[in-house]
């Protein structure tokens, strides 16, 4: 009767332990998978899934762009218009404006979960979703601070927490580095125009308030009871703003914003401290909007440095 030899009983002894390396390794994920899911959306109602959603449906831009930075856009099925970044977002199918949401599209997607920007739709919207039997989460980031909180949310009820805790810790990573770069920089003034007819901008309720802060400027208008108050020119004129930036989806420079040469007396216009960035990267409540955050504090360090040389 032949012996197996040595090498012959390591081989072996390596495979059985190779098998049952992968047994378990399926058998952790397939607990993980299968592990009910209990969270709290952002608008207080509690969620109830049996396991990780394998079929969202997202509405919202900033939830695609945040799907992306987790690694989990295959399981997005569906989104709302205007979700356009990356660009392979653009090819999955649409079922909601900025106003009305197809709930017949959805259903027949039989999506496992519905995550809603609830100030974008609104809570009756958000409702109605909820009574065709959809499972829903409400989200609704107010500050830089809430993107973590999101990527975080999202890697939990799509079953990739790996991927987004670490999407997470770089986006934390990123904001400390600009939150220490400017927090100590001189103050200026700042003016955020988001249109022209009427004239509007926003106060301190919005995420945009928090980017001028981070990079060491006052928002004007931050008091205002609106989120995006009309505002006239006299005011601007009144508050003399440094700087006066607005932004654009595409980042181009509108030909209304030149209307502002009306008016030297205004520092911003006086010392040509007017910016353009793109909104899309500033509005979001998404990890891209640290990119806005540099470009908008590149600027007021721009109009500081301009103040020094001329030693003001």
């Amino acid at each position: 009767m032949l012996r197996p030899n040595v090498n012959t009983k390591k081989l072996a002894w390596k495979c059985n332990c190779i098998c049952l390396g992968v047994l378990l390794f399926f058998s952790i994920n397939s607990f993980v998978w299968s592990t009910p899911i209990r969270l709290i959306d952002d608008l207080g109602v509690e969620l109830s899934l049996d396991q990780a959603a394998e079929r969202v449906v997202l509405l919202g831009p900033n939830l695609v762009e945040s799907i992306y930075a987790i690694d989990a856009a295959h399981t997005v099925v569906a989104v709302a218009d205007h979700s356009d970044y990356p660009p392979e977002a653009r090819a999955i199918p649409r079922v909601a404006s900025h106003n009305t949401i197809n709930y017949e599209k959805i259903l027949a997607l039989a999506p496992d979960l519905v995550v809603v920007w609830a100030s974008g739709f609104g809570v009756d919207k958000i409702q109605k979703l909820r009574d065709l039997g959809l499972t829903v989460f409400a989200s609704e980031p107010q500050r830089l601070a809430d993107v973590e909180h999101l990527l975080r949310t999202l890697g939990q009820l799509t079953g990739h927490s790996g991927s987004a805790n670490q999407a997470a810790l770089d986006y934390v990573r990123g904001l400390e580095e600009l939150t220490q770069r400017y927090q100590y920089q001189r103050p200026a003034r700042v003016f955020y125009q988001i249109w022209h007819q009427p004239m509007q901008t926003l106060n301190d309720k919005h995420i945009v308030n928090d980017v001028i802060t981070l990079c060491g400027g006052i928002n004007i208008f931050a008091k205002q009871r609106e989120i995006a108050p009309k505002v006239s020119v006299e005011a601007v004129i009144a508050l003399d703003p440094e700087l006066i930036i607005t932004g654009v989806s595409d980042g181009q420079r509108p030909s209304w914003f030149d209307d502002w040469q009306r008016w030297p007396s205004i520092t911003a216009v006086k010392k040509n401290q007017l910016f353009v960035v793109d909104a899309d990267i500033m509005v979001r409540h998404a990890p891209r909007i640290l990119l806005g955050a540099e470009q908008l504090c590149r600027y007021l360090a721009q109009a500081r440095a301009s103040d020094e040389v001329k030693g003001e």
